[in-house]
């Protein structure tokens, strides 16, 4: 089942996020993502977008000694896709964010509520587009056009 799809960050990239986090808590986040639709409804889901590599800007830093996260500033012609309302108030984006790190007991979902802080210059970082499946035996990161995982999966 597809859980939810973002701009996934990998490798040295998610070594750098964490070497910008001015209060790294204990538990660091090492899927480092930014949530574009969690649950996303078949016509959510862009498999146009799976897989290409994205550009956003870190451009503002939030600490509040459970959760440590950055603000994302998304490309103009990717924030059609961001439709990652806030539950609370679902006629409301919650902010571009992602989540570094966490307190014992918090929760990632609860990074959207930090103050950010603007950074002294924006930070440019690189992700790809991706889907976040969960399954009975494992979840793992798909790049691959959601209607193809499917399919294979199927014909297993």
């Amino acid at each position: 089942m597809l859980s939810y799809e973002g701009i996934f960050f990998e490798g040295e990239t998610v070594d750098f996020i964490h070497s910008l986090e001015k209060n790294q808590l204990p538990i660091i986040n090492d899927e480092i993502h930014c949530t574009f639709k969690y649950h996303p409804s078949e016509n959510e889901i862009f498999d146009n977008l799976v897989g290409k590599e994205i550009q956003v800007l870190l451009i503002g830093y939030g600490y509040d000694g459970k959760n440590s996260g950055f603000e994302l500033q998304l490309p103009s012609e990717i924030m059609q896709y961001y439709i990652n309302y806030d539950e609370e108030n679902p006629q409301k984006l919650k902010v571009p964010h992602i989540t570094a790190s966490l307190a014992e007991g918090a929760k990632a979902s609860k990074t959207k509520n930090l103050h950010f802080e603007p950074l002294p210059k924006p930070v440019a970082i690189t992700g790809k587009f991706a889907y976040w499946i969960k399954t009975t035996e494992c979840e793992y990161v798909s790049y691959d056009p959601y209607n193809n995982t499917r399919q294979s999966r199927k014909i297993k």
